[in-house]
């Protein structure tokens, strides 16, 4: 199995693990680290976390670490 990082393309959705806010990809880039860094725009309203629709936040990725969010799908 391939451990590597890739980046994530610009719009694709995303969800945070165990409370699937949902967010979309503005950019994305593998660090020198080896590390993904994301900036993620969020594309719901959680006031009550301090999550407003429209704000963007940073995650970075370490490989062989369990993610902050996970790639969504539609059927």
């Amino acid at each position: 199995m391939d451990d590597t990082l890739k980046p994530l393309a610009p719009g694709t959705e995303v969800a945070t693990i165990g409370t699937f806010y949902m967010a979309e990809v503005v950019t994305s880039e593998i660090t020198e680290r080896g590390h993904r860094r994301t900036v993620l725009r969020w594309t719901e309203d959680h006031p009550w976390h301090g999550i407003r629709k429209g704000d963007e936040c940073t995650w970075v990725h370490i490989a062989g670490r369990t993610p902050r969010f996970i790639v969504t799908a539609r059927n």
